[in-house]
């Protein structure tokens, strides 16, 4: 399979007929040599971002020719490569109405930090082949397990994978938060018309 040049992962204009969510080579090289990974969706799409960091060295750290390449933006004194999935959110939104899929105005992330110690990443990333379609599913407010405190939310990020006719899900984060450090956070949509606005007196 050729490699499709960087761009055409970081670029959402491009044009190229691939799902969202393929793997290249150098993708599942980069996935499994991250430091820290984080995993975003919202309006626009989802992507996962590998990093390489400095954080743990004294000095700045000097990157191989061949990290460049896997990880070919610079972030400060870091090196990133970003991966363009498929990405969805179920939850309840601001009237309470549960959405299976695509909940309005939602915004999903989080981040794995010292990546090669998480096993379920370490295992998911073993598992990934060039060729395989990712794509990242949230779920705001899993009532699986109910909470007793009302002012903690559960929300969960499994991790699809698909590979032909097959398929795997993996369960990747569980976070139990109260509203501003949630995985998954909503935002009341602004109105189209200013005459939509409510007025204050």
């Amino acid at each position: 399979m050729a490699e499709h040049r960087q761009t055409e992962h970081t670029d959402p204009a491009t044009d190229h007929p691939d799902p969202i969510g393929l793997l290249y080579p150098s993708d599942v090289q980069a996935l499994r040599a991250a430091d820290t990974v984080t995993l975003h969706t919202g309006d626009t799409g989802g992507f996962i971002d590998a990093y390489l960091s400095s954080a743990a060295f004294a000095t700045p750290r000097i990157y191989t020719r061949r990290q460049q390449q896997l990880f070919p933006d610079g972030d400060r004194l870091d090196r990133r490569r970003r991966i363009t999935v498929g990405g969805d959110i179920a939850g309840f939104d601001q009237t309470r109405r549960w959405h299976e899929h695509h909940l309005p105005a939602a915004t999903a992330t989080t981040s794995i930090h010292a990546a090669h110690l998480h096993e379920v990443w370490r295992s998911i990333t073993a598992l990934l082949r060039p060729a395989d379609v990712i794509e990242l599913r949230w779920r705001a407010d899993d009532r699986t397990d109910p909470l007793s405190d009302p002012v903690l939310h559960r929300d969960e990020l499994r991790l699809g994978v698909t590979r032909g006719s097959r398929g795997w899900l993996f369960l990747l984060d569980v976070r139990v938060r109260p509203e501003p450090a949630r995985m998954v956070t909503r935002h009341a949509p602004v109105p189209d018309r200013p005459d939509e606005r409510e007025s204050v007196l």
